[in-house]
């Protein structure tokens, strides 16, 4: 009977401390668990800031975004903007004169200012004033093509007999005396290269990509005087 009892006991501790371990188990999972769940909240809450910085810094950027726009679209634009009615005449000390060198790198050559990125040349008379303009239709000596609003509705792509006939059609808006009729007042080809085509009451001359009088030839330059 002793020995039954004090087996019941035994195995009534053993259940016993089964249980206890068993609840100490939970206990240490329960503490586990509501640790991770702590973390995991200490977790979005810090991604829910990241996520809230990273919104500011989206609406900043976006914010800046057009401003940087804008500006580069400015230096982009800047030779159409700063066109050779902006230059032709002034002094070379001029301030839009001075930008327009300074941002599209042009580069003193004797009497001339020579600049290739915007497809420009600038004569300098010996007062310091800008002469004459040249206009390049094309990747010629070093030029780009000037990529600005030519005079008088014209374009690089008009061939002679167009330039002519668009000359001609100044009377009817205005823009030229009567007796303009197309046709220039004097035309040479100084270089046996190239046909110059110089109308003097409009202060422009015309040079085309043909050593004669070739009315399917091209514009190779303009040059316009003050």
């Amino acid at each position: 009977m002793y020995l039954k009892d004090l087996y019941n006991a035994y195995a009534y501790a053993r259940e016993r401390r089964k249980d206890e371990m068993r609840e100490a188990a939970q206990s240490h999972l329960l503490r586990e668990l509501r640790g991770s769940r702590k973390s995991s909240l200490r977790l979005v809450a810090a991604l829910s800031g990241l996520a809230l910085v990273l919104a500011v810094l989206s609406l900043l950027l976006m914010g800046c975004s057009p401003q940087a726009a804008q500006m580069e679209s400015k230096a982009n634009s800047a030779s159409e903007e700063i066109s050779y009615h902006a230059v032709l005449g002034k002094s070379l000390n001029d301030q839009n004169v001075v930008d327009f060198m300074a941002l599209n790198n042009c580069v003193s050559e004797a009497q001339f200012q020579m600049c290739k990125d915007a497809g420009m040349a600038f004569w300098i008379d010996p007062n310091q004033i800008v002469d004459t303009v040249y206009l390049y239709s094309r990747n010629a000596e070093g030029f780009r093509k000037f990529k600005g609003k030519l005079p008088f509705g014209l374009t690089f792509y008009d061939p002679m007999w167009q330039v002519e006939q668009k000359l001609s059609s100044l009377n009817e808006d205005d823009q030229a005396i009567t007796w303009n009729t197309g046709l220039p007042d004097e035309a040479s080809s100084p270089d046996h290269i190239h046909y110059w085509a110089v109308y003097k009451e409009l202060g422009m001359t015309v040079i085309y990509n043909s050593p004669g009088a070739d009315e399917d030839a091209y514009i190779y330059a303009i040059l316009l005087s003050k």
